[in-house]
């Protein structure tokens, strides 16, 4: 199970995951005309409420719920409509459990000759391979961004500047528009911690924004999208 989806199954993502949910649908369906911006409020309330119900759910569950899912609607409007009482949908588990048997431990060895096994099996990678296009600060002030100011945006920690040797900084080019760095690049910087750890989540396609690329969203002035998203992935237990 990879992180974001062991923090999913979590009780305390569920408002993580109501509220983006509830932020995504709301965005939609105010782009839709015609349509009042207090229904589209109240549905995507809705959806997120639902979703981060089912989100809880086993696999398994979740498969049987999605046969029902005509079922569920009726019982929704039926709810809303306050015509007769509500049924509850049981979604038994599964009567037969497969059980295996791993191979079990391997060998046990020591943190050092853990670390050398590590360093052997590594291979590293140029930074322009996973970061993308950088360019330090020499390279920036010649397209304009003066050092000094380059300077003032790191320590304010409203850039991402990876170290690119023993000291040298290199800053990936991607985060900055018009010379100036993207609004929300600094919100997830400063909930990540760790300007690489920052960096490669927001040039990868994350599944909580679509499998779209935060740093294209941030680009799109989707900035509370992204930023919730990150804090699902960061700081949710």
């Amino acid at each position: 199970m990879t992180v974001v989806q062991a923090q999913l199954h979590s009780t305390d993502t569920r408002a993580g995951v109501r509220q983006l949910v509830a932020t995504e649908v709301n965005e939609l369906l105010t782009r839709q005309p015609g349509l009042a911006k207090a229904v589209a409020a109240n549905t995507a309330q809705i959806v997120a409420a639902v979703a981060a119900a089912v989100v809880s759910l086993s696999p398994a569950q979740q498969k049987r719920l999605k046969g029902k899912s005509a079922d569920v609607a009726d019982l929704i409007a039926a709810f809303a409509r306050d015509d007769k009482p509500l049924e509850r949908i049981v979604i038994p588990e599964p009567t037969e459990v497969e059980t295996g048997k791993g191979s079990g431990l391997g060998e046990l060895i020591d943190s050092e000759e853990g670390s050398r096994r590590l360093s052997a099996y590594a291979t590293q990678v140029p930074l322009e391979e996973w970061a993308g296009p950088v360019a330090g600060s020499s390279t920036l002030h010649e397209r304009g961004i003066a050092r000094s100011t380059l300077h003032d945006w790191q320590k304010r920690g409203e850039v991402i500047a990876l170290l690119a040797g023993a000291r040298k900084h290199a800053f990936p080019l991607e985060q900055f528009v018009d010379n100036r760095p993207i609004i929300g690049v600094a919100d997830v910087l400063e909930i990540v911690g760790n300007p690489r750890r920052a960096w490669l989540w927001l040039v990868q396609p994350s599944p909580l924004l679509g499998n779209k690329r935060p740093i294209d969203l941030l680009k799109q002035d989707r900035k509370e999208a992204v930023v919730e998203a990150a804090r699902t992935v960061f700081e949710y237990p």
